[in-house]
């Protein structure tokens, strides 16, 4: 790879006032070994703006060596990702060369010098990871506080200076490489905005981009990847230079390079989750749907109101949830409900766990309610439309699981106290009825007054067997000895203050 021939005057002239030319992140001064480091880039230099190339340098192996550490302790299917980028910028030494991709480097810490999370969008990401949170949450978490930094990097009009500075040295094949790398990244992020205004998922946002990413690594981009693996082979030969306590050498970065080639593969999985999701419509936390008023007409007015505010949008509610399945085979018909009707969390039993609801508006106006239970590292989600169409000239609520061409009929019927059930009727298969022989969910819901004046909403879902037939109930209930309640799945919610926009995140 030839290295650079820039004039002296080509890197001081846009270095800013505000850069610490010649300290590390860490405050250590850059050693003889990284100023020859220096000299052997930047031979035509001057010696001030080589102390300035080692400085930068330094300080991108030691933000590497923070990253290492932070992920170490707070991983996600995203981490390794950002782990192969960061090595392979700190062997390119592409920090070095332009003083705005350092700064840039900078705006993508995810941590302090003191090991702490910069933004607060960064430290619900930590939270999230020291609580055991499942890593789907971990990784929406990271994307969204990612795009936050990508967003104040726009904003602060660092990245357009980068491009100044790189169309400056447009027939430097270094140069070249450094600004493959930022189209590679940045290029490519053409959906953050809508996925920040709640248009698309993160996870959709974020997996285009992927793609875009990938299919640049394999065409356009063949001299950053190039850089890299030259970089990389030749550290592992020589070592590339001295090490020093609390700053990853060269040889060490392209051994975890050459690791994270394999395993930032896990980003796959946010791809794949992003393409199911892309269209599960707008974030819709403050909007509401009259759902059980269209339904029930004016014995709407039988029901308590905080139930009927939960049915306009529970995105408006925290939730916690307890699941009991009380026979081995409440376990097998759990997963067959799961296709059903969107609730089957078999794995763990008997335990309350947190949960979150949310709520987004489909183009046609549907409801699209979304539900994910924090089973332990386990993410279940659920997720369906809740539509009311008319059957027989009589308003009924269907549960539509689009992705499964199934619909689910509901009757709804007030209970006495202001108490509500939601009982499934028939399902239908592409618009086809099928037999459910004997299965049955309900919901009913009732609100508990507490302490302080405060009522919470307490919602039990019941698997049943319930056969329509007599000779199926000797059989289940009698000869098979069947119980009537094969499991069940409790909902304690209660409502949230006013919620900020990324609530959902939190």
């Amino acid at each position: 790879m030839p290295l650079v021939t820039a004039k002296p005057s080509a890197l001081g002239t846009s270095q800013p006032s505000n850069n610490r030319a010649a300290t590390s992140a860490s405050g250590a001064p850059p050693t003889p070994s990284d100023l020859r480091e220096a000299r052997r880039y930047l031979p035509h230099a001057s010696p001030e703006e080589q102390a300035a190339f080692a400085g930068r340098q330094l300080r991108a192996r030691a933000r590497t060596t923070s990253l290492l550490d932070f992920y170490r302790r707070h991983p996600c299917h995203l981490a390794d990702l950002h782990l192969l980028a960061s090595c392979a910028v700190a062997l390119g030494r592409f920090r070095g060369f332009s003083p705005e991709f350092d700064e840039m480097g900078e705006e993508f810490m995810l941590a302090g010098d003191d090991g702490h999370p910069r933004t607060e969008a960064w430290r619900r990401y930590a939270d999230a990871c020291a609580a055991g949170r499942p890593w789907e949450v971990r990784d929406e978490l990271w994307i969204a506080a990612h795009m936050e930094d990508v967003e104040r990097v726009r904003r602060s009009g660092l990245e357009m200076r980068f491009r100044q500075q790189a169309l400056a040295h447009a027939g430097d094949p270094t140069w070249q490489a450094i600004y493959q790398h930022v189209e590679a990244t940045l290029g490519t992020r053409l959906m953050d905005q809508t996925a920040m205004q709640g248009i698309v998922a993160y996870e959709t946002a974020f997996g285009e981009s992927l793609a875009t990413t990938f299919f640049r690594l394999c065409t356009v981009s063949w001299r950053m990847v190039r850089r890299y693996w030259w970089e990389g082979f030749r550290a592992v030969l020589t070592g590339g230079g001295e090490t020093r306590q609390g700053v990853a050498g060269y040889r060490r970065l392209a051994f975890k390079a050459a690791r994270y080639s394999f395993t930032a593969w896990n980003a796959s999985r946010v791809y794949r989750r992003g393409m199911r999701e892309r269209d599960r419509g707008r974030r819709a936390a403050e909007e509401g749907w009259p759902l059980l008023a269209d339904v029930l007409g004016s014995r709407v007015s039988e029901v308590n109101p905080l139930i009927v505010r939960f049915y306009q949008n529970p995105a408006q509610f925290q939730v916690r949830v307890r699941v009991d399945l009380h026979t081995l085979p409440a376990k097998l018909w759990s997963r067959v409900i799961t296709l059903l009707v969107g609730q089957g969390p078999y794995q763990e039993s008997g335990s309350e766990v947190d949960a979150q609801f949310r709520v987004f508006r489909r183009r046609d106006g549907s409801m699209h309610f979304l539900r994910e239970l924090y089973m332990g590292e386990s993410l279940r989600v659920f997720d369906s439309d809740f539509v009311v169409r008319t059957v027989n000239g009589t308003p009924a609520l269907f549960e539509v699981f689009v992705d499964k061409h199934l619909e689910i009929e509901m009757t709804v019927t007030p209970l006495a106290g202001g108490g509500l059930s939601i009982r499934g009727k028939n399902v239908y298969y592409r618009g086809t009825q099928v037999p459910c022989p004997g299965l049955r969910v309900e919901f009913q819901s009732h609100v508990v007054a507490e302490d302080g004046g405060r009522e919470r909403l307490e919602i039990e879902g019941r698997l049943l067997m319930q056969p329509d037939t007599g000779w199926g109930r000797l059989l289940m209930c009698r000869l098979l000895r069947r119980p009537e309640v094969l499991g069940t799945i409790r909902y304690t919610a209660r409502p949230l203050a006013a919620a900020p926009a990324n609530s959902s995140f939190s």
